[in-house]
């Protein structure tokens, strides 16, 4: 199965599942997993069906661990936090020299002058917060671009991370999760 074939199977499973997901537990989980899978596909490469099919499914079983652990222990104040720090990071501009817009940029970890945002829970202040960083930046087609973020969530001290991919169709279109 080629590599187009194998991600169009991953979204149209992500898209028919979003209608039943009815708590932020359960979108977490959906994100993560889609996220996941689609992240094991990449590794895994073209050559081998079912080293795709076991690399789509550790990618999509650890993303929706990861992602259902994020929607479960925020709540809607924290989560609203966490979105707008989101938000804020994919509205910043990255110039078109930047090291952000190389291919492996996702794969290296943040550096301190990757555009972040923090955030602190307005209820939990001491114990919970977070921050948001941008990794990779790609064209999308014409006027098209997606950005991988890395949403870090830290919880009594205990950290929770999660890398998103967010797309837009043209410079002037909102930002939506990205199916796969």
């Amino acid at each position: 199965m080629k590599f187009a074939a194998k991600t169009a199977a991953i979204a149209l499973a992500g898209t028919l599942s979003l209608s039943a997901c009815e708590t932020n537990e359960e979108w977490g989980q959906l994100l993560g997993a889609v996220g996941g899978a689609a992240l094991g596909v990449a590794i895994a490469g073209d050559d081998d069906d079912t080293m795709v099919a076991l690399a789509a499914l550790a990618g999509a079983g650890l993303g929706a661990w990861i992602g259902g652990n994020i929607g479960r222990g925020l709540d809607e104040k924290e989560r609203e936090r966490l979105a707008g720090s989101t938000q804020q990071v994919l509205a910043m501009e990255v110039p078109p020299s930047s090291p952000l817009r190389a291919p492996n940029a996702a794969y290296a970890a943040p550096t301190a002058a990757a555009p972040s945002a923090a955030w602190t829970s307005p209820t939990n202040p001491t114990t919970v917060s977070g921050k948001t960083t941008l990794l990779q930046v790609a064209d999308n087609g014409s006027a098209g671009e997606c950005r991988t973020v890395r949403q870090l969530v830290v919880k009594n001290g205990s950290e929770t991370s999660e890398d998103v991919k967010f797309c837009r169709q043209t410079a002037s279109s909102q930002w939506q999760p990205a199916q796969a």
